[in-house]
């Protein structure tokens, strides 16, 4: 192994098993930890949205373009995310590719809504809070009431959304959100993910599309300002509260959060999660074996512990195992045996030994159709930039070491025909 520093990206087969990975872990965080992880998320996304409201004031007035003031509106706001993402909480929106880990049957429906419900909750908490204080810094009066009025048109315009269009406008949103968060996936350094955030949220927010989460906080600041600003504020910016007439509690929960909500779903979960998984996780080959008869499994490794450890997971569940410590003899017991299932190392004898074991399975018709999944901890490696990437490597799933017990099992499973 080696200590440098690794600046390479993971390639997307990779980024596919690291989302999956991320998706069990999340639905399985505990209720306290994931409600308040929930609320700084919340609270994150009310500061992009705080940000980009003030950065935004007066622009237009100023002479401004349309596009420009959506542009640096759209930079500012990306705050919100890169702090959900780099310092960590727990965001509705970005959990929507939990079904990823859910298609792949790691975590069940039960798991999946609890999540939703739980952050979905704790997301409205944290923005409503962030609203009732900054109600209470009076910042709305800034600039003479400026600010408080760009607060008030941009409540009212989103109150003011057909409910087909603000689902239209919500899917677009969450395409764009989970895409940044998959891009995410890829990075090894903070930089990184900035970087991979930066581009999809200011361009949904240019673009004028619908973010549920957002929408918690841009909304109910709206309808905050407009019950309780003082008559100084509505003198000082020359209209009543009766010029925001779309700003009511009940078109804000019916009329705009739940047809976005509705479309951030579709979005995130159908747009991005779901695609990449049937790409990347979608089991593209599967066994056939016989009630009586037991799966046989071929192991390629060249760490005996490794071998020994995964022989007593398999052969507890009944498979039959046999084990190779390099290439050429793994490929000869493939010819003699030809096993249901290969589980393949990358580092055996020669750097990146595994993958020209795959390759030569692929290019072997009588070996091609063998699910392989490849097991490495090449993450730490040296040789990690000198791993193919995308389809290049024709492996079927990817497990990293040390491997998870429940999680070896289940992907094994995924290539067994039922």
């Amino acid at each position: 192994m080696s200590n440098e520093i690794q600046i390479d990206a993971f390639p997307p087969p990779k980024m596919a098993a690291r989302m999956e990975e991320v998706g069990v872990t999340k639905a399985k965080l505990n209720f306290g930890t994931m409600f308040v992880l929930a609320i700084l998320a919340g609270a994150f996304i009310g500061a992009g949205a705080i940000y980009a409201t003030v950065t935004s004031t007066g622009l237009a007035a100023a002479g401004m373009g349309y596009g420009l003031v959506r542009l640096f509106t759209g930079l500012t706001f990306c705050l919100g995310l890169i702090a959900v993402v780099v310092a960590g909480a727990e965001l509705f929106t970005g959990n929507n590719l939990l079904v990823m880990a859910f298609a792949s049957g790691r975590i069940t429906w039960k798991q999946l809504l609890r999540n939703w419900v739980i952050v979905y909750t704790g997301n409205f908490v944290g923005s409503i809070l962030t609203a009732v204080v900054m109600l209470l810094s009076k910042q709305f009066t800034f600039a003479n009431g400026a600010v408080g009025a760009n607060a008030l048109a941009i409540a009212n315009g989103k109150c003011g959304l057909g409910f087909v269009q603000a689902i239209a406008l919500g899917i677009m949103c969450n395409a764009l959100v989970c895409l940044a968060v998959w891009l995410c996936s890829s990075a090894r350094s903070t930089t990184d993910k900035i970087l991979a955030i930066i581009f999809p949220i200011s361009a949904f927010v240019a673009a004028g599309f619908e973010h549920s989460i957002a929408n918690m906080y841009f909304i109910p600041m709206g309808l905050l300002i407009k019950g309780f600003a003082p008559a100084t504020f509505w003198t000082a910016i020359g209209k009543t509260a009766a010029d925001f007439a779309n700003l009511t509690w009940a078109n804000f929960f019916i009329k705009n959060l739940l047809p976005v909500t509705i479309g951030n779903i579709i979005g995130g979960s159908g747009f991005v999660g779901l695609v990449y998984w049937f790409a990347y996780l979608r089991p593209q080959k599967k066994v056939e074996v016989a009630k009586e008869a037991a799966l046989q499994v071929l192991v390629v490794d060249d760490d005996p512990d490794f071998l020994e450890i995964t022989r007593s997971i398999l052969g507890a569940q009944g498979y039959k195992v046999t084990t190779a410590s390099d290439g050429d003899s793994a490929l000869d017991a493939m010819k003699r045996q030809k096993p249901d299932v290969v589980l393949l190392d990358i580092m055996m004898e020669t750097p990146l030994s595994g993958v020209n074991v795959a390759r030569k399975m692929s290019a072997d018709p009588a070996l091609a159709q063998i699910p392989v999944i490849m097991v490495s901890s090449i993450d730490s490696s040296q040789y990690a930039n000198q791993l193919p990437d995308d389809i290049r490597i024709p492996i079927d799933a990817w497990i990293s070491k040390p491997v998870n017990r429940e999680h070896l099992l289940r992907t094994i499973q995924r290539f067994v025909k039922k």
